[in-house]
């Protein structure tokens, strides 16, 4: 099948290593290495979930047959962010890709704000990374079970060849942000087995503008985390006006800039999270 190499994606220098929260001393705070591992995997939801909106956008506007085009995959590659769309068959055991969005290349550099695309006549079968990146996502909205509202699902290699699959809310209002009650799963390179379940906030606030606003940080019954969550990164960087945003655990403040990067600050202020 004809398509875009695939990339190795880290995270930085570090990889993408799991932070279990509340493992750092109540006195000493994490270590700025935990941090930097919550913003690669915040910019990396960020651009898969940008890429894969913008990209759809722009292919949906060509009315592409609706037969072809049943659901995407991101990942990145030497060119940035690009996005394959295509179909599961019945069996489950290959995807099909119809259309790679693939960023457009303006005054010699790749943007993620346009897409040019690849269509193939006969869709190319994929049998490795795309299924498995598909049935992964399956796995995680079928774990999570049916809601009220719509999900977007991003499934992420980490170094280990496992997938982290995010669900966040959608937008189901004009100018509105859902924040909260989003979950990410670590399911098997084969896409088949949940090997963990991490709840990132509990209950649900809806932002106009994308602008932040206090959102609860704590699983019913169990400790608050103590470090920001991949989708507080996430959040920071998809608002329409990005800005520094601070967010509080139980134990300790930490402010998120603007390019998602994260510090331990002292003083409290208006807040993304719960002090409980």
């Amino acid at each position: 099948m004809p398509s875009r190499r695939i990339g190795t994606f880290t995270f930085a220098t570090l990889g993408l290593m799991f932070v279990v929260a509340g493992t750092s001393g109540a006195q000493s705070g994490p270590s700025q290495q935990e941090l930097d591992s919550v913003t690669g995997r915040g910019r990396a939801l960020a651009g898969y979930q940008r890429a894969a909106w913008t990209a759809s956008a722009q292919l949906l506007a060509t009315n592409p047959d609706p037969w072809k085009v049943q659901r995407y995959v991101a990942y990145h590659a030497d060119s940035g962010w690009v996005v394959a769309f295509g179909r599961l068959d019945a069996q489950r055991d290959t995807f099909y890709v119809s259309h790679i969005g693939i960023p457009a290349a303006v005054n010699g550099q790749r943007v993620d704000s346009l897409f040019e695309f690849e269509t193939f006549a006969q869709p190319g079968p994929d049998t490795d990374f795309l299924l498995r990146a598909a049935n992964a996502m399956d796995l995680a909205v079928l774990t999570h079970g049916a809601t009220s509202r719509p999900y977007s699902a991003a499934a992420i290699p980490n170094e280990n060849g496992e997938w982290l699959v995010y669900l966040t809310p959608s937008a189901d209002a004009a100018n509105v942000w859902p924040l909260g009650d989003d979950v990410r799963y670590r399911v098997s390179a084969d896409g088949t087995r949940i090997l963990e379940t991490h709840r990132m906030h509990a209950g649900m606030v809806d932002t106009d503008n994308g602008s932040a606003r206090q959102l609860t940080a704590r699983r019913t019954g169990k400790p608050l985390h103590d470090l920001p969550e991949d989708s507080d990164v996430f959040h920071v960087l998809m608002s329409r006006q990005p800005r520094p945003t601070s967010v509080a655990t139980r134990h300790f403040n930490y402010l998120i800039d603007v390019d998602g990067s994260i510090r331990l600050v002292q003083s409290k202020a208006t807040v993304v999270g719960s002090t409980r």
